[in-house]
């Protein structure tokens, strides 16, 4: 019984995690919004949100804390994201999309 035990606990760690489809916005001065495109990651949110706020540092652009929602499939964190993008606009906001997606790991 121990043996099975291990034998799925090593199956289960071997196995990779599932990726969450996620995209990260910012809030900056003057009503602007910072939208990164779609991707998908297995990163923690909080890592991903620092590399997206590294971004707009480097590009010196200010900002406010980063969020990173997600979806569990491409279609619906595009359906999210237009919603995002629509909601923003509505508000009088300036949406300023950023092609930045994180960098994948071997």
């Amino acid at each position: 019984m121990r043996y099975c035990l291990a034998a799925l606990l090593a199956l289960g760690a071997a196995t990779p995690a599932a990726a969450d489809w996620r995209y990260c916005l910012a809030r900056g001065p003057a009503g602007i919004v910072y939208l990164s495109t779609p991707f998908s990651s297995v990163d923690a949110m909080v890592s991903l949100g620092e590399a997206f706020g590294r971004r707009l540092d480097t590009e010196k652009r200010a900002h406010d804390p980063v969020q990173c929602p997600r979806a569990g499939d491409a279609a619906a964190l595009r359906t999210l994201r237009e919603a995002a993008l629509r909601f923003n606009r509505q508000e009088g906001l300036t949406v300023v999309e950023v092609n930045w997606a994180p960098e994948t790991k071997p």
